[in-house]
């Protein structure tokens, strides 16, 4: 069994960081998916690790960041994670340690610092980009690793694009509340009187450079979930297809 993924360039260009993102070909990444340990145990082999040395976020929308070590291998992997401590981020400055999320549209959001060599892998859907997951990352990076954004690279994988992303004025009104007239403009771009169209990629880029990240390090795959194909394989769309269960991995590791 061999798992089909993607890698980010500009992070693996820098030798010692493994960076991906699967396809619709293997879709089950979750626990309680009756195919998760096998995917997770295939994709290993490939990457030279077991799935004890993995690691995956419990993703309820929040801003929640988590530094995690050796000790929190196999979390959400071989063993379920706790309903009751969400949390859509980690961190880690451990070495061959996988750091993992899922999405279907949501925007994966990697994270590497080859000054302190920290990693973080990050799930920002709509609600994560309102509330700034990625900056919430980049102060958890400084504060627990003294991190400097100038020396974090923050690259985008696959994700619904701007031209797919149709939301109503709920979603708009939330936006505003988080980022100004200036950044709205940006961020959104009206379609018809009721609805919009998010550029979540923007939104994010907004936020990090913000916060100190440099543009010239900020990276992304350019590949939609919605619309894209890469050498004929697909990837995880809710809006496209309506699975609750289907999801592609996204992880990052420091090798």
């Amino acid at each position: 069994m061999i798992i089909k993924y993607f890698s980010i360039p500009e992070l693996e260009a820098k030798g010692n960081i493994r960076s991906l993102y699967t396809t619709s070909k293997d879709t089950a990444w979750n626990f309680e998916d009756a195919l998760s340990y096998e995917n997770y145990l295939a994709l290993g082999q490939e990457l030279g690790i077991s799935p004890e040395n993995m690691v995956k976020t419990k993703q309820m929308h929040t801003a929640n960041v988590k530094i995690v070590t050796r000790k929190n291998g196999g979390d959400g992997i071989i063993r379920p994670l706790d309903e009751n401590a969400p949390y859509d981020g980690l961190i880690t400055n451990e070495k061959n340690l996988l750091l993992c999320t899922v999405e279907a549209d949501c925007l994966p959001v990697y994270f590497y610092d080859s000054v302190k060599e920290v990693i973080a892998m990050v799930h920002s859907g709509w609600k994560g980009t309102v509330k700034k997951i990625s900056e919430s990352t980049l102060k958890k990076m400084n504060q627990a690793f003294d991190c400097k954004p100038e020396n974090i690279m923050v690259a985008i994988g696959s994700h619904i694009c701007k031209d797919c992303y149709e939301v109503g004025q709920d979603v708009f009104n939330e936006f505003s509340k988080s980022f100004d007239n200036a950044e709205i403009s940006k961020i959104f771009t009206r379609k018809n009187t009721e609805k919009y169209l998010l550029n979540l990629q923007e939104a994010v880029k907004l936020t990090v450079l913000k916060n100190g990240v440099l543009k010239e390090n900020f990276f992304s795959s350019e590949i939609c979930t919605y619309h894209s194909q890469i050498e004929a394989h697909s990837f995880c769309s809710y809006r496209r297809t309506k699975s609750a269960s289907e999801r592609m991995l996204t992880a990052i590791m420091m090798i």
